[in-house]
């Protein structure tokens, strides 16, 4: 079993470690029968009774309870459970549901068991609900009443019913899985108990379970919805900065800017999907141009900024670099820190208040950072998220609140010229399109290296940057449905 992790998981994290955890080989049935031999072991810890009854809901928490119901009928406990609805609504919960039915009657809400029951297991949401401090809809509202009527005595599986809601089922103890979840400080968990689960550290690492925080398309979306992100890059180089555009478009990022110098911008032959922006400059990126990038990320309501492909390492460069980070930094704008803009970032230091992540590889991280690790380097920011991604033939992701995890896979053809451009590209249009910086550094860096595995058998050892960029939307949507 893999040690608990080390910070909060916030609750849609689960979901990205069950999915990684099934796509490394580890069966769903025997991680649901992992959890339940931890919620057993707890109960019987707690109880000085062998009555108890489970209140089981339609997901792979009430899967938990009904596995757990049947494990202490088999050591000889009086066991009740009542079921929130007639089915269960995934394949290892209805077969849960199935094995336990001919060992005990499972009430379907209204009906109740005729007798009490001085202990009772809450199995009716997980860490799949909507989210803390919701509403509880019916019937669920109604069984977490009656429940209260009849006993105090309550252990939650994974996370209590309603947690931080009007009508939270307050537990004594709380028996979450692999890691601390987010909210459970609260008054109603009770004891936090963590139990570990059979999986391997790999788990926690970047693949495809990062597809689940994806934003959905909506049926109604219009231009705009999925963000708009402003590319800064290009002046000694005009290719990165392309690059990164396109691989923000294939991220499924609406619309995408590239604000260059003019004479870089003269050199590029212009893809119709990127918006282009002129800038004063005509060879470097100097603190000329600083008004009107401001002006252009206000009057066009900027979702997200990267910031470096291209841009070269002259110091006015440097300076109006820093003045654009420091303008993200005050006004929230999550900001993709890349290549060359790395060099403009406070020595062993991150800027404070900024939201984003940053692209180094290890050279630049070894010239930013010094002998400072990125862990410490993190420690002193206060309340926003922030990532370093080491990049290297396998990633080293550090984020904010002890964040820490790798990406590996991809294929050797990577470290071609420019794919560092895609990585900051994916990031900063996952971040124009809503999620945070710590999801969308897991998927972007997942997803980059499955887009070149899946291209390198296209294109062999002559694969450039270029030839992966489509296989970006293409990764994300097989991901999106298996």
């Amino acid at each position: 079993m893999s040690e608990p992790a080390c910070w909060e998981l916030d609750w849609s994290e689960v979901s990205v470690l069950d999915r990684n955890a099934i796509s490394l080989g580890l069966n769903e049935w025997d991680l649901m029968n992992s959890a339940a031999d931890q919620l057993v072991k707890e109960i019987s810890n707690f109880s000085t009774s062998t009555d108890v009854l489970f209140l089981c809901g339609p997901g792979n928490n009430g899967g938990d309870g009904f596995v757990a119901a049947k494990k202490l009928l088999k050591i000889g406990w009086n066991v009740g459970i009542i079921s929130s609805h007639n089915n269960s609504k995934t394949t290892i919960s209805c077969r849960a549901r199935d094995e336990v039915r001919d060992k005990v009657e499972i009430c379907i809400w209204p009906e109740v068991p005729d007798f009490e029951y001085p202990l009772i297991i809450d199995c009716l949401l997980g860490s799949g609900s909507s989210g803390y401090g919701e509403t509880l809809r019916s019937p669920l509202d109604e069984i977490v009443i009656w429940a209260k009527s009849k006993t105090s005595n309550i252990i939650a599986c994974d996370i209590p019913t309603g947690l931080g809601g009007p009508s939270a089922l307050t537990a004594n103890k709380t028996v979450t899985f692999h890691s601390i979840k987010k909210y459970l400080h609260s008054k109603d968990a009770g004891e936090v108990i963590i139990s570990p689960l059979a999986w391997t550290r790999e788990v926690e690492d970047c693949g495809i379970g990062d597809i689940m925080r994806y934003p959905k398309i909506r049926k109604n979306a219009k231009k705009g919805d999925r963000g708009r992100l402003l590319v800064i890059g290009g002046g000694p180089y005009h290719g990165a900065p392309i690059l990164a555009g396109m691989a923000a478009a294939r991220s499924g990022c609406d619309l995408v800017t590239i604000a260059m110098p003019s004479k870089a911008m003269n050199r590029v032959s212009w893809p119709n999907s990127l918006i282009p922006l002129e800038l004063p400059d005509l060879d470097i990126l100097s603190p000329q141009s600083f008004d009107k990038i401001i002006t252009y990320i206000k009057s066009n309501k900027i979702d997200s900024i990267v910031i470096g492909p291209g841009l070269g390492n002259d110091d006015l460069t440097k300076q109006v670099t820093l003045d654009i980070l420091i303008h993200s930094s005050k006004n929230k704008i999550p900001t993709v820190v890349d290549a060359d803009a790395i060099s403009a970032m406070p020595t062993k230091s991150w800027i404070g208040g900024l939201i984003g992540v940053a692209t180094p590889h290890k050279k630049e991280a070894s010239n930013w950072l010094k002998d400072m690790t990125p862990k410490k380097a993190l420690s002193r920011t206060e309340g926003e998220e922030a990532v370093i991604v080491v990049t290297g033939s396998v990633d080293e992701l550090t984020g904010s609140q002890g964040r820490y995890c790798f990406a590996r896979g991809g294929n050797p053809r990577m470290s071609v010229g420019g794919t560092g451009d895609l990585l900051a590209g994916i990031i900063g249009g996952l971040m124009a399109q809503g999620m945070n910086p710590w999801p969308s550094a897991r998927l972007g860096c997942s997803v980059l290296r499955e887009a070149g595995s899946k291209e390198s058998k296209n294109s062999g050892p002559g694969m450039i940057a270029d030839d992966v960029v489509p296989q970006i939307a293409k990764t994300i949507s097989e991901w999106m449905v298996r």
